[in-house]
């Protein structure tokens, strides 16, 4: 008897993560290819499918079954009609792309779609760090930064399914300045370089010397942290400058929410466990005393699988609004 899998793709700013998905939540097959970078909407939704090809081949060749994909992507999308909506900056001509209609012709194949950060809490909350949790909050920390909300169980679209952008939330810089900033110009691993790259212009430390010399264009966040733990004065305070400010924007959200939990993910809430402490600590500071009540701030478990794992499921979670079959086409 062949084995039931679910299928994924999670459509990231750097790479697109793909794989096979056993209903336990166990990765069977895990890949991931670069994404074209400043491509137009047809190069990308051309990697897409050839993400999906090759996960119904490789299934086949395991003897798995797959009756469904699902794909998490980008900007707003519309559960309902499987368009992408909203702003999408990354993707030039991405806003109003039919992706879902496109990838089931090219498929013949049930294809459901939900935003990539609904994508992470979905999983998260199946099989990660929300398990046994009904009021989420999961951030999702890298390029850029995404949110998922779980509420009473199930992921929260809002009312146009653009719920949870909290990296577009308004923020100031915590410098002094009046100056009021989107909250991932100021969190995001692309904002941490930036802010490092310009403390270090002038003079590059030791610490930093050791690890890329004298070329900036060596920068990344891994080595940030590898700085920081080994000392450097510039990364400890653009690091901690990060998580205060992540931690005052989420303090606002746990008021007006309430959640019994907080789910940092990506790469930065990854790189060091004390950047995670810094934002919890900032959070039970800032928000109000009833609100925090039990409530816990970890790092996500699932790594960069969650976002394909998430879309893999998410015609099991109760989220499948945008479900149409081949047939309906």
């Amino acid at each position: 008897m062949r084995q039931k899998v679910f299928a994924g793709i999670d459509i990231g700013a750097t790479n697109i993560k793909y794989g096979l998905v056993g209903p336990d939540g166990t990765v069977k097959v895990r890949r991931q290819i670069p994404t074209p970078q400043n491509a137009l909407a047809d190069t990308i939704f051309g990697k897409v499918r050839h993400c999906g090809e090759q996960l119904l081949v490789e299934a086949d060749d395991l003897g798995m079954t797959v009756d469904r994909i699902g794909v998490g992507s980008p900007g707003c999308i519309n559960i309902e009609t499987g368009v992408v909506e909203g702003t999408c900056p990354n993707i030039p001509g991405w806003v109003g792309f039919h992706l879902r209609d496109r990838l089931r012709e090219s498929l013949n194949l049930l294809v459901l779609i939900d935003n990539d950060a609904n994508c992470a809490a979905i999983a998260e909350h199946r099989f990660g760090a929300g398990k046994g949790y009904s009021n989420l909050i999961c951030l999702t920390i890298g390029t850029g930064i995404g949110g998922g909300l779980i509420l009473n169980g199930e992921i929260y679209h809002g009312t146009t399914f653009s719920a949870g952008e909290i990296g577009h939330m308004r923020v100031r810089a915590g410098d002094g300045s009046a100056i009021v900033y989107h909250l991932e110009s100021l969190v995001s691993s692309r904002a941490i370089l930036n802010q490092i790259r310009e403390r270090l212009a002038g003079s590059i430390t030791p610490a930093f010397e050791a690890l890329i010399g004298e070329n900036l264009d060596g920068l990344t966040i891994r080595r940030v942290f590898t700085a920081m733990k080994r000392g450097d004065q510039v990364a400890t305070d653009v690091i901690n400058r990060a998580a205060e400010t992540l931690g005052i924007a989420l303090a606002g959200l746990v008021n007006v929410i309430n959640p019994q939990r907080v789910i940092l993910g990506g790469g930065i809430a990854e790189g060091e466990s004390r950047f995670v402490d810094k934002v919890k600590d900032t959070v039970l500071a800032e928000a109000l005393p009833s609100a925090v009540e039990g409530l816990t701030i970890v790092a996500a478990q699932l790594g960069n699988a969650a976002g394909f794992i998430g879309a893999a499921i998410l015609g099991e979670t109760g989220d499948g609004e945008n479900e149409v079959s081949p047939a309906e086409s």
